[in-house]
């Protein structure tokens, strides 16, 4: 059976080998995974983490915020004044309450998304658009009572809706604190009586301002809110992510973890010949010098022995190694962009990130292996060496999980080695796991077999092809074996004679002989032109 072939100790030193070079190996030098990737995200720079020190410090060192520059915009004083004809005209409504505002109410322009905000949104300033614009387009200004507004202050709508239950309740028990001060207040002088007045004052100012946060529809500030937030994200992201300065960082970000990833797989897989070389050459060395004494001279010429060797052997695999450095660089750019695309929406952790890398390495094998089958594989095969290399994959991910649940083991002594090694035999152990049920268990069998059933239309092509020219090659055959019986050098010899042949009758003999050695049965007799004649004449009158 194929099972007793299966060189366990073989392939899981390759395997573990090649993990702990490349994978958990040459990354810590050539490769580092950083949460949120490598290339700045207004989503990610929103929530404080930076993938360049250069663009934390523009936000670190930002100008002081300036009220009146928000507050004295043309476009803000021109809103005010159409808002304020509207409320004279008994037309304006208010955005909060969804009421309509009456002449004499007092009323204020609000920025929704506030102008402290968006002074401070480190979205904006990565994307290195001006606040004071954002902040005073149509879609974040919106008129209020002063009372709404002037409690809403710089928080957010999220925010001063979460409050808003708090501050009634605070409102309430103020109101409820004056009136019981007030019913305590003597009225005896006037300056009593004037003390009590401006409690009253208080009390229906209280009162009024209370009244006017109640009639706050939480519906109408939610939907103001998201339009003004939907068109502030769409103009960040729109100038970011379009911008010469986001293409430029993701371009070079991608291409530099192309080439570390290309040379990470090349160089590991020269480091793995290596250390198969001489690991088969040191047991070896060990046994010919504890027998023959040690020798110096000797010595050098192994060790220069060795080390042509591994030449030789670097030199056999060069093609692949050069291929795995093309192959690899692919990936590497591909999952460059693919955890900028992720992170734009989502914060990606280094555990992630490292999988996303590992998992578009085997993504560019497969297919290069799907699309171009450069060793003609049959349906089952091709399957069969997908999932090969797709169980790479889930090793590596499976290894990686070992090696952040051994984190604790690097407070000890070669703790960082320990854990290296052991991640990298999980790696082993399960990928060599699933590559020997994927190509030796007889279930996975019976389906490879199954799926080489399944022919694509150009391999039902190519065998209808191979079928005509195996029709074509025995007509061929059949058509030289009607060569009249006579031998190519026979027939050649024939055609000289008659060549050299210097009269006609010379001629007539040879072919005479011909006729009699091919026992050829001619309707007139050689030779005789009478007979010749009547054979004619009978052809003419038929």
């Amino acid at each position: 059976m194929t099972t007793t072939t299966f060189d366990w100790s073989q392939e899981i030193d390759q395997v573990i080998t090649k993990s702990l070079v490349t994978t958990f190996g040459l990354d810590f030098l050539l490769l580092e995974d950083k949460k949120g990737g490598d290339v700045d995200t207004i989503h990610n720079v929103r929530k404080g983490i930076w993938a360049t020190e250069a663009e934390k410090q523009k936000c670190t060192n930002l100008e002081p915020y300036d009220s009146q520059a928000y507050h004295q915009h043309p476009d803000f004083i021109k809103k005010g004044r159409e808002d304020k004809k509207k409320q004279q005209e008994g037309t304006l409504k208010d955005g909060y309450t969804g009421q309509i505002i009456t002449p004499e109410q007092k009323r204020d322009l609000d920025h929704v998304i506030s102008a402290h905000e968006i002074h401070h949104d480190a979205g904006r300033i990565l994307a290195e658009v001006d606040g004071v614009e954002l902040a005073n387009q149509e879609s974040n200004l919106s008129s209020t009572l002063s009372s709404i507004n002037r409690t809403k202050k710089q928080h957010s709508v999220d925010d001063f809706v979460k409050k808003i239950p708090q501050t009634y309740n605070n409102r309430e028990a103020e109101l409820l604190n004056l009136k019981n001060k007030l019913e305590t207040m003597p009225q005896n002088t006037p300056q009593q009586k004037h003390e009590y007045q401006k409690v009253q004052d208080e009390i229906r100012k209280k009162q009024k301002s209370l009244e006017e946060l109640k009639q706050i529809s939480f519906d109408e500030m939610g939907e103001i809110n998201q339009q003004a937030r939907e068109e502030y994200n769409q103009q960040i992201n729109k100038s970011y992510y379009t911008s010469s300065k986001f293409f430029k960082s993701t371009i070079s970000a991608s291409l530099n973890n192309g080439f570390r990833m290309g040379a990470r797989e090349s160089i590991g897989l020269v480091l793995a010949e290596m250390w198969f070389e001489f690991k088969g050459q040191i047991p070896n060395l060990y046994h010919q010098y504890k027998n023959l004494g040690f020798n110096i001279s000797q010595f050098l010429e192994d060790v220069k022995q060795t080390i042509i060797n591994i030449y030789d052997r670097v030199k056999l695999r060069f093609k692949e190694i050069i291929d795995t450095f093309k192959d690899s660089t692919m990936s590497g750019v591909f999952s460059s962009i693919s955890t900028t695309i992720l992170n734009a929406f989502i914060t990606t952790t280094k555990f992630w990130g490292k999988i996303i890398r590992e998992t578009w390495l085997n993504i560019v094998k497969i297919s290069k292996l799907v699309f171009f089958n450069p060793e003609n594989l049959t349906t089952g095969q091709l399957a069969k060496a997908a999932f090969t290399i797709l169980s790479a994959s889930i090793g590596v991910v499976v290894g990686m999980l070992v090696n952040e649940s051994l984190i604790v083991v690097d407070g000890l002594p070669f703790g960082a080695e320990i854990r290296m090694f052991l991640t990298a035999l999980a790696t082993g152990i399960v990928t060599l796991g699933l590559s020997y049920f994927i190509q030796q268990s007889p279930m996975m069998q019976k389906i490879w077999a199954y799926l080489d059933g399944f022919k694509t239309k150009y391999e039902r092509l190519s065998e209808h092809f191979d079928e005509i020219n195996t029709e074509l090659d025995r007509y061929i055959l059949e058509l030289t074996q009607l060569e009249f019986a006579i031998d190519v050098i026979e027939l050649e010899s024939f055609a000289k004679n008659l060549k050299q042949a210097n009269s006609e009758l010379e001629r007539q003999v040879i072919l005479k002989q011909r006729i009699e050695q091919q026992n050829i049965k001619l309707p007139f007799e050689m030779g005789n032109r009478e007979s010749t004649k009547n054979w004619l004449l009978s052809k003419m009158k038929k």
